[in-house]
């Protein structure tokens, strides 16, 4: 049950952002709600919550804020910009940094809430939009313990599972990137096998198979085989956005990466052809015309039947 004195201020509510404060508000907890385009934040208000014109107008009363934003520049914004959250924040309020940002970001976010006397806690999630609306995501936690004592509850309200990272933001977003590229490594797997098995005529058993093995994959199984990239959870752009920060980061430790230089420019090469807004497993459509098939919906359906 959540503690009804408690008041948190959700900025960004985009497919990731929505889905959380569905959950914040649906646990009871007060909530202020800010998105760049007000019309995102109408069902929300209709439900009860405050509507608030400026980050900092949306932080001046919240115990909590979340925010779930598109990129390092954005979020340094929101947090920094003569609007932004921090000149508005009460002392001992914290800060859950849900959005994918670099490790350098992570730790310039805690050293500007610590000269505030607020807290900054990355609260990265891994899951994609219908796992956030369903409260499922499971969420990547670094900061203070006290911060993250104080902020556990409006976590759990929007999270299945919550693995602590530590003390050190950076290390959450590590973690996030680390995952990030894995999957991205596999799901350009899954594009190239598809595109092979598909020409061999062996795409439907092939599919049944992986989902055997992999049953957490079945979303990208159905939307690979069957070319379902117009429901985007993230889109190409976003997906490129997280797939180029991956590469940053491994550069600083020097790690090659070749198979994240390989899907950035499958995404490159997907973007030349306007695919931008489709999900961001449409990348893998370039393997598929590699091997002369078309990527349009529904392509692949019932291939090797």
């Amino acid at each position: 049950m959540a503690d009804k004195n408690i008041t948190v201020a959700c900025i960004g509510l985009g497919r990731m952002g929505a889905g959380i404060a569905t959950n914040i508000q649906r646990a009871g907890f007060h909530l202020t709600v800010h998105n760049r385009t007000p019309e995102k934040t109408e069902r929300f208000v209709a439900a009860g919550a405050r509507f608030a014109r400026t980050p900092r107008e949306a932080v001046e009363a919240a115990d909590i804020v979340t925010t779930s934003l598109m990129d390092d520049a954005s979020v340094l914004e929101v947090v920094n910009g003569a609007d932004g959250i921090l000149p508005g924040m009460r002392a001992g309020a914290v800060h859950l940094g849900t959005t994918t940002t670099s490790p350098n970001l992570s730790t310039r976010l805690a050293e500007l809430h610590a000269a505030r006397g607020s807290d900054y806690v990355a609260a990265h999630v891994l899951g994609r939009p219908d796992a956030a609306a369903a409260g499922k995501l499971v969420s990547l936690v670094a900061g203070k313990p006290k911060a993250i004592e104080r902020a556990r509850q409006v976590i759990d309200a929007y999270s299945a599972r919550v693995i602590l990272m530590g003390e050190d933001p950076a290390v959450a977003s590590s973690m996030k990137l680390v995952g990030n590229f894995f999957l991205a490594g596999l799901v350009e797997i899954m594009g190239e096998a598809f595109a092979f098995a598909e020409n061999r005529g062996v795409l439907a058993p092939f599919s049944e198979m992986v989902k055997t093995f992999l049953p957490g994959a079945q979303e990208y199984v159905d939307r690979i085989r069957s070319c379902d990239f117009d429901r985007a959870g993230f889109t190409l752009d976003a997906g490129l956005k997280d797939i180029r920060l991956i590469l940053e980061a491994a550069a600083e430790v020097h790690v090659p990466l070749p198979c994240a230089s390989l899907v950035r420019d499958r995404c490159i090469a997907a973007q030349a052809r306007g695919l931008n807004q489709r999900d961001w497993s449409v990348f893998t459509a370039i393997s598929r015309m590699d091997a002369g098939r078309s990527y349009e919906s529904g392509a692949g359906r019932g291939a090797g039947a």
